[in-house]
């Protein structure tokens, strides 16, 4: 199938999937809401942090050949998973390294502002614990903390969640830059691909951060770019068939969370886009927080230049 037969998904998982988003669940407890403004999610508990940038900032994603197998081939034919693991571990060394506070902001758990030609970090109160809205569309009600929101598993103990936090993403950094690999897309040159696999892991099942370079390889190749095409690869690798593979023209749609939501929202809308809203908020988010450091990175770079 064409790229762009499996781009018209889009518009193919439609009518029958808002009826049913419309009567599938009866509506369930309240959420977490998504319209808190900066002065409502602060906490006595919170602390505003300066976030120290590696030492080598990244670079902004590079555009990566997509249509051809021969050009593929090229752009991935040096990958070397030890010196990309060396590169991108970084990341998620601390609770405030790039990849987390990408994550911790995607989740609502951050807040990163530029003050004074500075990068901070400040925890919303959601850090501290919050009701995860997903797990309520089963009628599971599991208390999040960290960065990372970290279904309960530190009991509340913030230490140990931002410990569970960056573990759980280093476990899975070789997968994901091995599976983009496999993909056609080089690691190493598409930051926003790395975290936002790693960001796809921590919302769901391991299942779909799997598929996410399989569908990004499709959205690319469709003639999507930038958020768009991470949006449009996050949501697909919801659709699953039988077996498990990424089947956006005949699978079911997994995310059962985010479809609890638009049910308790009382939206009207497809399955597609209910998944969708979320993903390119999550997309744009982490866009924002690798586009703010690259641009203080940048700034006290020129300085020392400047000073030199």
């Amino acid at each position: 199938m064409s790229e762009w037969a499996w781009l018209s998904r889009v518009a193919l998982v439609g009518v029958a999937g808002t009826v049913a988003i419309a009567i599938k669940f009866s509506p369930l407890l309240p959420e977490k809401s998504s319209n808190d403004s900066a002065k409502n999610i602060n906490s006595p508990q919170t602390k505003v942090l300066p976030v120290k940038l590696l030492e080598t900032p990244p670079q902004l994603p590079q555009p990566q050949p997509t249509n051809s197998p021969t050009q593929t081939a090229k752009a991935t034919s040096e990958f070397n998973l030890d010196r990309s693991l060396e590169v991108h571990s970084p990341l998620f060394a601390t609770p405030i390294s790039l990849g987390m506070l990408a994550i911790g902001v995607a989740e609502g758990n951050y807040r990163l502002f530029i003050e004074d030609n500075t990068l901070y970090v400040e925890q919303t109160k959601y850090y501290f614990g919050h009701t995860d809205p997903g797990n309520l569309s089963w009628g599971d009600v599991v208390t999040n903390y960290g960065p990372c929101s970290d279904q309960g598993r530190s009991r509340g103990n913030i230490s140990q969640a931002e410990a569970i936090c960056l573990q759980r993403s280093r476990s899975q950094l070789a997968t994901h830059l091995t599976d983009l690999h496999q993909a056609g897309i080089n690691p190493d040159l598409d930051l926003e691909a790395v975290i936002n696999v790693a960001d796809l892991y921590n919302q769901a099942s391991p299942i779909h951060s799997r598929r996410f370079p399989e569908a990004l390889a499709i959205a690319r190749g469709g003639g999507l770019t930038g958020v768009k095409a991470i949006a449009w690869a996050r949501t697909a690798s919801f659709y699953l068939n039988a077996n498990n593979e990424l089947d956006v023209e005949n699978g079911s749609n997994h995310a059962t969370g985010l479809l609890g939501v638009c049910i308790r929202e009382n939206l009207v809308i497809t399955e597609w886009n209910c998944v969708y809203r979320d993903q390119l908020r999550r997309a744009e988010a982490i866009a924002s927080v690798i586009n703010k450091y690259i641009q203080i990175a940048k700034q006290q770079k020129n300085q020392v230049t400047s000073s030199d």
